[in-house]
């Protein structure tokens, strides 16, 4: 079965009106790793998004996992860029299905491109700016 990444989850629950309940099928040993070290759980989750579905900076458990997540998912690489490839297919394979966005590949590639180039010194930051971002690109596109 294929696993999914929480981060990826977060997605799920951002684009839509009404939150999914997460799945322990979704939840591979590193993000289960990731959940514990950050000590935070499903419900949590559920609860830190605005009315934007975006997620907010000032939650100190949240960025220890989106940090922990960055890391152990190698979605920055070692020279600091975004992996291109697990976020397509993070996008292809979660994002866009949930919101019946027909031509993945396509809608795929302008959503990455989108938010390929956001900085922040700050790792767990720049991962939740990351989110956000996906996020309102795909409600955009």
């Amino acid at each position: 079965m294929h696993s999914y990444t929480f981060f990826s989850v977060l997605l799920i629950c951002f684009v839509q009106t009404i939150c999914l309940e997460i799945s322990d099928e979704l939840l591979d040993k590193r993000i289960l790793e990731c959940m514990e070290k950050a000590k935070i759980d499903k419900e949590l989750v559920q609860k830190i998004m605005d009315e934007d579905f975006h997620v907010g900076k000032e939650n100190s458990q949240f960025n220890e996992y989106f940090e922990c997540v960055a890391t152990s998912r190698h979605i920055v690489t070692e020279t600091g860029e975004f992996n291109r490839e697990v976020l397509q297919n993070d996008v292809i394979n979660i994002l866009l299905p949930i919101i019946n966005k027909k031509d993945k590949n396509e809608v795929a590639d302008k959503i990455v491109d989108e938010c390929m180039d956001i900085k922040n010194d700050n790792l767990a930051h720049r991962m939740i700016d990351l989110h956000n971002c996906l996020v309102d690109a795909a409600n955009k596109h």
